[in-house]
C-alpha cells in the first residue's frame, strides 16, 4: 500500500473509531491532529484495534503518545511496521 493510500485508510479508520465524535472536516481543520479535536482514549483504543485487525500491524497502546497524535504520525508508525513497548 502506498503512503497516500495508507494515510487515507488510517483517516477512515480514525473516523470510524471516533464513533461520530469527530468529522473529516474537523480533523482537516485541526491539521489532522487527533489530540486537537479531543479524540477520546476509547477512540484511540478502537483505532489501535482496527489497525491491528485490518492492516495486521501491532501497535502498543502503552507507546509514547506522540506516535498517536496525528493521522500522519499514526500512518508513519504503521508504515514502519508498528511499535513495541520498548520503542
Amino acid at each position: 500500500m502506498d503512503s497516500s493510500a495508507l494515510r487515507t485508510k488510517i483517516l477512515d479508520l480514525a473516523l470510524a473509531a471516533g464513533d461520530g465524535s469527530v468529522s473529516a472536516a474537523e480533523l482537516a481543520e485541526a491539521g489532522y491532529s487527533l489530540r486537537d479535536v479531543g479524540y477520546s482514549s476509547l477512540s484511540y483504543m478502537r483505532l489501535i484495534d482496527s489497525i491491528e485487525n485490518e492492516l495486521g500491524v501491532y501497535l502498543d497502546p502503552e507507546a509514547d503518545i506522540e506516535h498517536y497524535e496525528t493521522i500522519d504520525s499514526v500512518a508513519a508508525l504503521v508504515a514502519a511496521g508498528g511499535v513495541g513497548a520498548d520503542a
